[in-house]
């Protein structure tokens, strides 16, 4: 069975290819077009992955999409579809005003076809725990879904029973733990819905001040759910205000900050309050979920699932035993979300539970298609028979490097693919690579790349806990701080990234290599691209992004390209 998903016009667009239930090419649509989360229709993205597994739409048994727009039916729609402005529309204005007669509930999907092409459209918040759930490896799980808001609801609440994802219950737009996050986001001068992680980055520099308080005004839980004081937020307002932030909030915590506006300490105090409470929060919603569910699994999922800080703290708090976040719990994953949760509900397989330990789903490029990139170009370069030492070695000499290597990862986070890379025991590192390569603000911290074997030498964590795709904050080690600081932040956690050899051979060789000559079995990993730009994707790009910035090498498969 194959199974072509496809997300647009929301936070990010994506697609993703699935061939009975294995992902083999998933892309975000940012990649191709060179626009920073970009929403617009994937239509690059689903031609690569038709186009790299020799497909036609003919050879697709199911186009599924992760939004399911009959939930956004009702009597204010009717604005949209009281006329055609050409006939086109009686695709959408029959059905829409047909729903709209029949007035019943709507189901958690719905399809259409026309010749041998069927599509499918499902619940948002369903294909967030399908996405989580089907790459887990567990057998059964109560499931969590938060994100800013689906169709209608903010919060999901499920659980599996016989391999299916049953509903419990959810909290309804518009309260909004995701848009509570994002609220402050805006307010702190960022930009909400794509900002978030620099407020949670931001949080850690203070402990408990006057703004606690504060915070606690503005929300509240009504037989277990949560509660905005809608009166402080604007973000829900017909066709919407500037700011998600009201007046009366303006006058509870004072003055906006403006964008690139100077980062005061009120604003520090002001991210780390409210990432206290947004952390008070989710552990009263995971103490509701394990009210009504009954499995010590927890799949986490939706866009408050990339609060690594939130997520290292998930195992001491002990009201599930065992916990999973999959690599794209926001947006960018719920196209992987419906592919799985169309092959389960629609294939004849069974389902059989196995953790995803990887997510190389893009596109990658020979030598030789590299080589003749690089002549084209007109290029000085060297082919080197051990890049792995090589790099390690430059790395040891204190060299920033541009690392580009086999299938792009799919997701926010570049995890040894593409990648920039430098020496974490400088402790000078952070701001260089943020002044002269990102061009970001000072305070964002660095991940470490860490050999798996090693982890729990350096990080307070779990023995049996692996962090594949940085999506858990741990604290080091005392006798580490020192050792690597280019890779601490302020509160002493870093980001971790577990560097296993079945799941990245090359990176796992590098970092071994710099282990050997250091003794330090760490190094710095950050997503290979400037600030405002997306992910390197082409080796073009890789080579356009190295000549805009302070790098000072740049790999390329085995290739390498030095400035001067």
């Amino acid at each position: 069975m194959k199974i072509l998903s496809i997300y647009p016009y929301t936070h990010i667009s994506s697609a993703a290819l699935l061939i009975n239930g294995k992902v083999v090419s998933a892309a975000q649509e940012e990649r191709f077009n060179r626009k920073k989360m970009s929403t617009d229709f994937p239509s690059q993205s689903i031609k690569w992955c038709l186009d790299q597994n020799k497909l036609n739409f003919k050879d697709i048994d199911y186009i599924v999409v992760p939004w399911n727009p009959q939930k956004n039916i009702n009597h204010a729609s009717l604005r949209w579809v009281n006329e055609l402005r050409w006939r086109g529309e009686m695709l959408t204005n029959v059905p829409t005003n047909l729903m709209r007669l029949i007035n019943e509930n709507s189901e958690n999907k719905i399809s259409m076809s026309w010749g041998k092409n069927k599509l499918i459209f499902f619940d948002h918040h369903l294909c967030h725990a399908a996405f989580g759930f089907y790459q887990s490896g567990f057998n059964r799980a109560s499931i969590l879904t938060i994100d800013g808001h689906g169709e209608n609801e903010t919060c999901y609440f499920g659980e599996v029973k016989n391999k299916k994802i049953n509903k419990i219950t959810s909290i309804r737009y518009p309260h909004s733990v995701g848009l509570f996050y994002g609220t402050f986001t805006d307010y702190l001068g960022f930009k909400a819905d794509s900002d978030e992680w620099k407020v949670m980055a931001l949080s850690s520099h203070d402990k408990h001040n006057h703004f606690d308080r504060k915070i606690g005004k503005i929300y509240s839980f009504y037989n277990g759910k949560f509660q905005m004081d809608l009166s402080y937020f604007n973000y829900y307002t017909f066709d919407r205000q500037k700011n998600f932030f009201s007046k009366k909030f303006v006058e509870l915590f004072g003055p906006p900050r403006k964008k690139n506006e100077r980062i005061l300490i009120q604003h520090r105090q002001l991210a780390s309050a409210m990432q206290r409470h947004f952390e008070m929060i989710v552990i009263r919603l995971l103490k509701l979920l394990k009210q009504k569910s009954n499995s010590e699994n927890l799949i986490l999922g939706g866009g408050a699932a990339m609060n690594c800080v939130f997520n290292g703290r998930l195992d001491k708090n002990k009201i599930f035993k065992n916990s999973h976040i999959s690599y794209a719990p926001d947006d960018s994953g719920v196209s992987i979300g419906a592919a799985l949760l169309a092959f389960n509900q629609l294939s004849k397989s069974k389902f059989k539970p196995k953790e995803i330990t990887s997510c190389y789903f893009g596109p990658e490029y020979s030598n030789s298609q590299i080589k003749s990139i690089l002549d084209q170009s007109k290029i000085k370069y060297e082919k080197k028979k051990n890049i792995c030492e090589y790099a390690a070695k430059e790395l040891t000499e204190g060299k920033l490097i541009g690392w580009f290597q086999g299938k792009m990862e799919f997701g926010h986070r570049a995890l040894g693919n593409r990648s920039i890379l430098a020496d974490p025991r400088n402790k000078k590192i952070k701001d260089i690579v943020n002044k002269a390569v990102k061009f970001r603000e000072s305070f964002r911290p660095f991940a470490p790349a860490i050999l798996k074997d090693y982890q729990n030498h350096i990080m307070e964590m779990p023995k049996n806990r692996n962090v594949y795709f940085m999506e858990r904050a741990y604290k080091f080690k005392k006798n580490w701080i020192k050792k690597i600081p280019g890779v601490v932040h302020h509160d002493n956690t870093g980001r971790l990234q577990t560097v296993d050899r079945n799941n990245n051979l090359k990176f796992y060789n590098l970092i071994n290599y710099f282990y050997k000559k250091t003794d330090i079995p760490v190094i710095l990993n950050t997503s290979f691209n400037l600030n405002g730009d997306p992910i390197v994707m082409s080796p073009t790009d890789a080579i356009r992004t190295f000549y805009s910035c302070g790098l000072d090498i740049l790999i390329i498969g085995d290739y390498v390209i030095k400035k001067n």
